[in-house]
């Protein structure tokens, strides 16, 4: 909705003036981040809450911060200036896409960290096929929530379609398409090949070995 909105607002300026346009974007985009950040931290909570195996009073986070938002817009505004303005909401469609999940995402780390029953949470993949980064992060499986796990809930692309999703019994829970063992034994594949302990390396060899599993495989 966030980014449909977004469409039709960019759709409605004059790009031959990129300084106003740039400056519009930098006055609407954080409303609409803030705007739909709020109803998807809502809508979190509400989930929590109802999945959650006992009486519970979830808890919503704050959205992105504005001065994030508008860094973001700035940059994705460069292309504005371009001979491909285009490529200015394909980027910032991304940019909002990532705030807005980012106040559903956090809302049910959040709610995992204070849970009293401490439940456990994974980074799970909602799409058929996910990007290598995201595999990765993914096969942790279910964790608890640590400094050592914060980037399962911290670390997300434009376009990310990962959830975090909590369980508090393991053996009632499972999540069709999500098989964080065979995840990480790419993962292990691929870091054996590399014969690195770099994730970037790790990652590369990933998609090279495994072309078909990822959004960004290589295939040669």
């Amino acid at each position: 909705m966030a980014r449909s909105e977004l469409s039709g607002f960019f759709a409605t300026l004059d790009l031959s003036r990129p300084e106003a346009v740039r400056d519009a974007l930098l006055e609407v985009v954080p409303i609409l981040v803030r705007e739909y950040g709020d109803l998807a931290s809502i809508a979190a909570a509400e989930w929590y809450e109802q999945v959650h195996p006992s009486s519970y009073l979830a808890l919503t986070v704050d959205g992105a911060d504005a001065a994030r938002v508008q860094g973001a817009v700035r940059y994705h505004a460069g292309a504005l200036f371009s001979e491909d303005q285009a490529k200015a909401l394909a980027g910032l469609q991304g940019s909002v896409q990532r705030f807005v999940a980012y106040s559903g995402r956090q809302t049910v780390a959040r709610n995992v960290a204070l849970d009293p029953l401490r439940p456990r949470f994974a980074r799970v993949p909602s799409g058929p096929v996910t990007c290598a980064f995201c595999s990765l992060m993914a096969s942790r499986g279910f964790v608890y929530v640590t400094k050592e796990t914060a980037g399962l809930t911290d670390e997300f692309h434009n376009d990310c379609d990962c959830q975090i999703v909590a369980q508090w019994d393991r053996d009632s829970a499972h999540i069709e398409g999500y098989d964080p063992d065979a995840m990480y034994d790419r993962y292990l594949v691929a870091r054996d090949a590399a014969q690195s302990s770099d994730p970037k390396v790790i990652l590369s060899h990933m998609r090279e070995l495994f072309p078909d599993q990822f959004t960004d495989g290589h295939v040669h």
